[in-house]
């Protein structure tokens, strides 16, 4: 995927860790016109195959080993490719929309193509204990509890590139919140309160 790809209308990626209130911020843009696509779903969508044998498949441990095999195997870019894919196919049915907004961005590729078209980069900081809270109160279907311990320890291996993987296949969030040109904390339980910060720092 080369940096020349044109893409109709505004991009916006928003990153940040689990249950830190990107898809609140995704479903915002939505309403305002955008389209949105969640590189997060598109790799659960392959755990979900890859780990079915699995009661969890997609814990956290199960989402990371996919999405590293998934750009070791078809290339760093592959999640992002398949998420603009999604959007030129509706775009081509004749829907239309002020932009696209890309979010759970984990790789350093993603980010680099975000900001190469214009775009904006947004990173979503919350609190660690308080994502813990959410993660365990709002569960996905093939996710299960996990101790503090467990939670932090998966997180970890998305911080920096693994010893055991090319560094160009792997996730990397300290680098897509390093490259943000937005940041946004959300750390309360006042969701209308965070909602207008994200209108008056994105201006929608």
């Amino acid at each position: 995927m080369g940096d020349d790809k044109t893409v109709h209308g505004r991009i916006i990626g928003i990153g940040g860790l689990s249950r830190s209130g990107k898809d609140t911020v995704a479903e915002l843009l939505t309403q305002s016109g955008y389209m949105s696509v969640s590189l997060g779903d598109i790799v659960r969508e392959y755990a979900f195959e890859r780990h079915k044998d699995k009661p969890d498949p997609i814990t956290r441990a199960n989402t990371t080993e996919t999405s590293n095999w998934l750009r070791e195997t078809y290339g760093p870019d592959i999640v992002m490719r398949k998420a603009l894919e999604r959007y030129e196919a509706a775009l081509a049915e004749g829907k239309e929309f002020v932009g696209v907004v890309l979010h759970s961005l984990r790789a350093p590729i993603e980010v680099d193509f975000v900001l190469a078209h214009g775009g904006d980069l947004v990173w979503v900081e919350t609190d660690d204990h308080i994502r813990y809270e959410r993660n365990n109160s709002a569960q996905r279907e093939g996710e299960r509890p996990l101790s503090f311990e467990e939670f932090m320890a998966h997180e970890a291996e998305q911080w920096v590139p693994q010893p055991n993987l090319p560094k160009e296949v792997q996730m990397d969030v300290s680098y897509v919140k390093d490259h943000a040109t937005i940041r946004i904390v959300n750390n309360g339980n006042d969701r209308d309160a965070f909602i207008a910060e994200v209108r008056r720092q994105l201006q929608v």
